[in-house]
């Protein structure tokens, strides 16, 4: 039995804490939250912060554990591989890998050194003159150099709008600079992927569809499966295999973002981790490959079966999957569907809330006002209909008994910002 840190406890590392104790060993959870839902599978919980990275080692040195590692999350990477470092514990990627995959400046340093398509950019500091920012051209995207979430994330029009946001966006980070990006109109997809010696193993190429809202960008409501890009797959493979290289990641997994408009593909951002829409869930069951417990294996350095990535099976065109980040108008929740319930209906892969009863669902700005998610799977391409259905069924009510959830169709109609 082996002792395995897992950074952040949150519902979506649920499932990594419900497999690393069914391989038996004892997990440690690190998480600064009184009472992460993750807490209740650990054998201990110490109460960090995942971004404090001196705290994570002393706790990790402290619990004697002989692995680390985090899904779901951007930050705590670069963390687990710090942990790592200091304690000489195995790592799928060093500390410098990290670094660039959880830091938009090293990243985009990184995919500008080796020549990969991604938007012009700049590093916005406090004391900008409003002229530099102007070669950018307009519309343009700010953003912290090291957050998660679409904390801080804006939309701006004018020079002075991007200096103005700039404090709110510095909230959101440990460094006094944020990064400004030109806005590029474009579809977002993701590929979910494994390296296995250097070599790029495509698994899902998914459509992330976001909530429109002309200022706050960037919050993802679903994933669907298969993509609508899907014809350019080989294309993204191409590029996730520079962009494995550019970052230095020759083992783990690798999740990359693009985006699809009128001046061809562009790499927006990449991490190397399991995604936060549940891939840990739909990715076995449309590919054969379990993601979660290769990442584990690999966390305690052991070997791992990879033979559904070197031996795919071929695609059934009717399986496909929907990944419905549940959100909200505000207002006091008083009553939720059971979680049980959802389970039992046919085609749920997994569902869960953030928010429980009793609580306030906050305005919608980003991704921390996520009411939960439901993961949906069919082999019989009926998505459409198994979505209308979820939304039909499933209830979130205010004490007025107002359904308070925003629903949205397969296709990615719906869900305004309230």
């Amino acid at each position: 039995m082996a002792t395995l840190m897992l950074l952040g406890g949150s519902n979506c590392q649920l499932n990594a804490a419900r497999a690393v104790r069914a391989m038996g060993h004892r997990l440690v959870l690190a998480d600064y939250l009184e009472h992460p839902p993750a807490a209740s599978l650990c054998d201990a919980h110490i109460k960090v912060s995942t971004f404090d990275v001196e705290a994570c080692i002393q706790a990790a040195r402290d619990a004697r554990v002989d692995g680390v590692m985090t899904v779901g999350s951007d930050q705590p990477v670069y963390t687990a591989a710090r942990v790592a470092q200091a304690l000489r514990l195995p790592s799928p990627i060093s500390v410098e890998t990290a670094l660039r995959a959880t830091h938009k400046r090293a990243m985009k340093e990184a995919f500008v050194r080796n020549g990969i398509p991604n938007v012009p950019y700049m590093v916005l500091w406090p004391q900008e003159r409003p002229d530099a920012l102007r070669s950018l051209g307009m519309p343009l995207v700010l953003k912290p150099l090291d957050s998660q979430g679409q904390r801080g994330v804006f939309r701006v029009f004018s020079p002075a709008e991007a200096l103005a946001r700039l404090p709110e966006t510095l909230r959101f980070s440990r460094e006094p600079m944020a990064m400004a990006e030109q806005y590029y109109p474009s579809d977002e997809v993701t590929l979910s992927s494994f390296v296995l010696d250097g070599r790029v193993y495509d698994l899902t190429l998914t459509d992330r569809q976001l909530i429109d809202h002309p200022t706050h960008i960037g919050v993802c409501a679903a994933h669907r499966y298969p993509s609508r890009h899907e014809v350019r797959s080989a294309e993204i493979h191409a590029l996730a295999q520079r962009v494995a290289d550019a970052l230095g990641v020759t083992q783990g997994p690798l999740y990359i973002q693009f985006l699809i408009g009128a001046q061809g593909v562009m790499v927006n951002e990449a991490a190397c981790r399991i995604g936060g829409a549940f891939e840990d869930v739909f990715i076995p069951w449309a590919t054969g490959f379990d993601l979660l417990g290769a990442v584990i294996h690999q966390s305690l350095g052991e070997p791992f079966d990879a033979s559904a990535l070197q031996h795919p099976e071929p695609a059934n065109p009717l399986c496909q999957v929907s990944v419905q980040m549940l959100f909200g108008k505000p207002g006091v929740i008083a009553a939720e569907t059971p979680i049980s319930e959802v389970l039992s209906w046919p085609g749920v892969l997994a569902a869960g809330y953030n928010y429980p009863v009793g609580s306030v669902l906050p305005r919608l700005e980003n991704a921390t006002a996520r009411l939960g998610h439901c993961v949906l799977a069919t082999d019989q391409g009926n998505m459409a209909r198994k979505v209308s259905d979820l939304y039909a069924n499933l209830c979130v009510e205010d004490a007025a008994g107002e359904n308070l959830l925003l629903p949205r169709t397969y296709d990615g109609e719906g869900c305004a910002f309230a």
